[in-house]
């Protein structure tokens, strides 16, 4: 079974900042056709299971929500969102760093799972929010 595990970084919304251990599985132990998302923080897991790791890290995000607790990777951040493309083709784990009235470039690609500094990790619904934005933004 083909497991990566990474340490990512995430914060409450006290502020403080922490790590938690993330291990995507690209083929879920219960359904091949699934990726499978576990993420260890402050002693308990939590697992999401979908047909890309996007989604996959969405649901977990939402989860998260619900805890005061955001994760800090590209994935998780305002402008960061991937392409129906993106989606159906592999495991879902590239996306578009997005800026308003520019299509989006093999240049804007970046791993969901990586963090850059210079991003704004927000809420699922305010990535979306800014997503459709964006999408109105190239109609002018």
């Amino acid at each position: 079974m083909n497991c990566e595990s990474k340490i990512i970084k995430l914060y409450e919304n006290d502020g403080k900042i922490f790590d938690g251990f993330l291990k995507l599985y690209e083929e879920s132990p219960n359904d091949e056709d699934m990726v499978l998302l576990e993420l260890s923080i402050l002693g308990c897991t939590i697992s999401s299971e979908h047909e890309n790791f996007f989604q996959a890290l969405q649901s977990l995000r939402q989860n998260l929500e619900d805890k005061q607790i955001q994760i800090m990777c590209n994935g998780a951040a305002l402008n960061v969102y991937p392409s129906q493309m993106q989606l159906s083709m592999g495991p879902g784990r590239l996306a578009y760093k997005l800026k308003f009235g520019k299509p989006a470039t093999t240049e804007d690609i970046v791993d969901i799972f990586e963090f850059e500094d210079d991003l704004k990790f927000v809420t699922v619904e305010e990535q979306f929010s800014y997503y459709k934005r964006w999408l109105k933004s190239l109609q002018v």
